[in-house]
């Protein structure tokens, strides 16, 4: 069973939290109504795991009694805390397989953009835990990049697929899970009653600022950043291509993929 946290998955998240927090997409509200539909009332308490800067909470506001995000980065953690007012939601530092919340005491555990850097075993064990019997565990990603231009996403591509292999040149370095597997490692983990996965979409405005924005706020572009120098002149060659290749303004398809698992 896999049970320890890498810290470097933790650490990648350090150093541009208000990046993070001005270009990351909100979830859409297709993703409650998803959840919703199989939990059939509206939640006393949703736990965000790995909540980031808090925007994934952000989409329970108005309709759970109380949100918990829990963040294991300080630089998140903080910027959560700056810029989230509302009443309903609170922030606190914890991991994905150490939540320190009491048993059977969440509807919904959400995980929004990160399931893939937790120890899967061990967080499922937590997850199991701290859900009410009935409770539901919605796990959602959104692909990288969205939908814009053909020529933009392959040079994200590239430039992406150059960032990790400079990551992975270190001797301890994140490590990510498939995302493709996640339904069977529910089924396999074995207490879940039910696991399944629903594809949607959604339809955003974009522009320039934006669409580099999302790109350079994946953590492995910013590690990739910090470790060689040289990488710069391949980030720039992104951005000028993107600025080419697109009007200043534009619609983008953000494609998500939602995992439910019933307690």
């Amino acid at each position: 069973m896999e049970n320890s946290v890498n810290e470097k998955n933790i650490e990648r998240f350090s150093g541009y939290a208000d990046l993070y927090n001005a270009v990351r997409p909100i979830p859409p509200p297709i993703i409650t109504k998803a959840v919703l539909l199989y939990l059939k009332n509206n939640p006393d308490v949703v736990v965000d795991l790995g909540s980031g800067t808090g925007l994934s909470a952000l989409i329970w506001k108005d309709i759970a009694k109380t949100v918990i995000g829990i963040e294991p980065n300080d630089d998140m953690l903080s910027e959560a805390e700056k810029t989230i007012t509302a009443v309903n939601i609170s922030f606190q530092k914890g991991l994905s397989n150490d939540t320190a919340l009491s048993s059977e005491s969440a509807d919904v555990v959400a995980v929004s953009q990160a399931f893939h850097w937790f120890p899967i075993d061990s967080t499922l064990e937590e997850v199991y835990r701290i859900l009410k019997h009935d409770g539901i565990l919605a796990i959602f990603d959104c692909d990288w990049l969205p939908a814009v231009d053909w020529r933009v996403e392959e040079a994200f591509d590239k430039i992406r697929i150059k960032a990790d292999k400079i990551c992975e040149s270190e001797e301890k370095h994140a490590i990510r899970n498939d995302k493709s597997s996640y339904v069977n490692r529910i089924n396999t983990f074995g207490k879940f009653r039910f696991a399944k996965e629903v594809v949607c979409h959604n339809v955003e405005k974009c522009n320039h600022e934006k669409i580099i924005g999302i790109a350079l706020s994946q953590g492995g572009i910013q590690d990739a950043l910090k470790l060689d120098k040289a990488f710069q002149n391949d980030v720039d060659e992104f951005c000028d291509l993107v600025k080419s290749n697109l009007n200043s303004e534009f619609e983008i398809i953000f494609s998500y993929r939602l995992r439910l698992a019933i307690k």
